[in-house]
């Protein structure tokens, strides 16, 4: 998955759990405004750490080990 669709998947997830909060707790304008502090939150989080977990931003430690096999 790539940053954009992360982030905005991220946004979408949040949102709803900031607005069902929201709503059980006060009404709808309250559920809005928490879904969308959530969903902000939780894209800019996805945005700002999907290079640190991306397949390719991690590098090997140290050189292979190489064993050799006699037969």
């Amino acid at each position: 998955m790539d940053r954009t669709r992360s982030a905005v998947l991220n946004f979408a997830i949040n949102f709803l759990v900031g607005y069902a909060v929201g709503r059980v707790l006060r009404d709808r304008d309250t559920g809005v405004r928490a879904g969308v502090a959530l969903g902000t939150l939780g894209a800019v989080a996805s945005w700002r750490l999907a290079e640190r977990f991306g397949s390719d931003a991690v590098e090997p430690a140290a050189d292979p080990i190489e064993i050799e096999i006699e037969e």
